[in-house]
């Protein structure tokens, strides 16, 4: 089998982040499976991972080395969603100031960031992105400048002045309008500043992003030569009745606009990927999976960050790869194989 760049592509949600977390913990254990190595991660098998707001995190933690020059990732797929059980609540935890004196965020950030910001340094320390184990791709939004900013790997070797730390990256891909504040990132040499906030914002799924940054790798690679795992953390979750938007305001479309564009941008970058196989005639290179909230017990909410509403997301991860397995077994074979360089014929022997 020729050997495919192999890219996997994470959506913003929030904390229904532990959806695709719950995802990938499967996925890690069936390439320990084929490989017989119980210490083979996620970056082991991926050439490049893109992550938008709590993808971002899900990728960051996923492409963490073990110790700065290694090339062998910190922490396993169960470890990453160990960090969301862990510290989900702490991250949206309002202030008592913020519940009393602005409880619908009308005025302020719901969140402040000062938990979310230890987080990303106990995680991430002072890594910056050519650390990193592998290629890596984080949008977020420059509003002062007006433009879409792409953090990743390959601009961090070419100039000193992209290789940003991780955890500021992170922090400003995560900068979730309302939820959170702007983020502020400077380069190295203090020259230019970003003002930024939350990638999904025009990328919550990053998978066509992803693609364009997988073409820019050294051999011009053809759609035939790019594979994409690509994992959603819920559609469908929220809906709007035309008889009480038909009267909202300003006011009343700001959450659902953020909703809206999140939803609608995610489900648009699936059916341009879908289109662009099909129409080279390419099966089984992109994967996509995205669970119907509308179908769990569960809050669509990115913040609600309750013990039941946890269990409730846990059960959905499971419930996917319940229902996909066949599925996330032929593609995770694929990935092996593709590694190694096997032929066609003993991918289709592998059970």
């Amino acid at each position: 089998m020729k050997r495919k760049i192999r890219v996997l592509s994470i959506d913003g949600g929030g904390i229904r982040g532990i959806i695709p977390a719950k995802i990938m913990i499967k996925i890690e254990e069936l390439l320990q499976e084929y490989s017989k190595n119980p210490n083979t991660r996620i970056s082991d098998y991926f050439d490049l991972i893109a992550g938008t707001s709590t993808g971002s995190i899900l990728a960051g933690l996923y492409l963490c080395p073990d110790g700065f020059g290694s090339t062998h990732a910190k922490y396993s797929a169960k470890e990453v969603l160990d960090l969301y059980l862990a510290h989900g609540g702490e991250m949206f935890e309002r202030s008592w100031k913020t519940q009393i004196i602005d409880y619908f965020g009308l005025t302020s950030p719901l969140y402040k960031a000062e938990k979310l910001e230890k987080m990303l340094a106990d995680y991430f320390g002072d890594l910056r992105l050519e650390d990193l184990v592998k290629p890596c791709l984080f949008p977020a939004y420059d509003v002062e400048h007006g433009e879409a900013i792409f953090f990743n790997q390959m601009n961090a070797y070419r100039e000193v002045d992209k290789n940003f730390l991780v955890r500021e990256v992170i922090r400003a891909s995560t900068a979730a309008p309302t939820y959170f504040p702007v983020a502020k990132l400077n380069n190295q040499s203090k020259e230019e500043s970003y003002s930024l906030i939350d990638g999904g914002m025009f990328a919550n799924n990053p998978a066509l992003c992803a693609y364009v940054e997988a073409c820019k790798f050294p051999f011009q690679p053809s759609p035939d030569d790019i594979m994409i795992l690509s994992l959603g953390t819920g559609s469908k979750g929220k809906t709007y009745p035309y008889e009480s938007s038909k009267r909202w305001g300003k006011v009343g479309w700001v959450v659902p606009v953020i909703d809206i564009y999140g939803s609608a941008g995610s489900q648009t970058v699936d059916h341009q990927l879908k289109v662009l196989y099909r129409c080279q005639h390419i099966r089984d290179q992109y994967f996509r999976i995205e669970p119907d909230l509308s179908q769990f017990d569960v809050s669509p909410h990115m913040d609600n960050a309750s013990i039941k509403n946890i269990k409730a997301l846990e059960a959905v991860g499971e419930k996917m790869v319940e229902e996909h397995l066949d599925k996330i077994k032929a593609f995770t074979r694929k990935l092996y194989i593709s590694q190694i360089g096997c032929q066609p014929d003993e991918f289709y022997r592998m059970k």
